[in-house]
């Protein structure tokens, strides 16, 4: 007898088989791992821009008005506006620059991503006891990719002694 019997062809298809599905689930197991990777550095830094938007907006602002859900800042020659906006979940801004110029209080631009959604966020201005404010900003930020979403709080404060 030529060729192979079928307990041994039924046996090699199981071997293949049992390969095949572990091979299936290391790629996924290595796709899932990417994703959380990249959706763990997109998330921390689009919150770093955000941070350092917002620092350069404090630090020199004359002004500071707000609470809640948005911030205004005026320096001599620039204004901005932060808003969060509950339905797109995202923070709307806007910087003006120019002399005198007047916050917007409704900007439509969008600081983050689409993927990247900010579930909560509020603005505390705080006088300081030697003059100027504290401004603490807290929320929570998700972005989502096809296989994984990663969620994180952060809380930031500020400190404006011009004011």
């Amino acid at each position: 007898m030529k060729g192979f019997s079928l307990i041994e062809t039924l046996l090699a298809m199981t071997v293949v088989s049992v390969i095949s599905v572990a091979a299936v689930y290391m790629l996924f197991l290595s796709l899932n791992l990417r994703d959380l990777t990249l959706t763990t550095t997109k998330t921390q830094e689009s919150l770093r821009v955000f941070d350092r938007a917002l620092r350069e907006a404090v630090i020199g602002s004359k002004t500071v008005s707000g609470g809640g859900n948005s911030l205004f800042l005026n320096t001599d020659s620039q204004c901005w506006s932060f808003v969060y906006d509950t339905v797109s979940k995202n923070v709307k801004y806007s910087k003006i620059t120019q002399t005198n110029c007047v916050v917007d209080p409704s900007p439509t631009n969008l600081f983050f991503a689409t993927t990247t959604k900010i579930n909560s966020l509020t603005f505390s201005i705080l006088p300081l006891s030697s003059g100027g404010r504290q401004i603490v900003m807290s929320g929570t930020v998700q972005t989502t990719l096809p296989f994984d979403v990663y969620s994180t709080s952060f809380s930031n404060t500020y400190i404006n002694l011009i004011d």
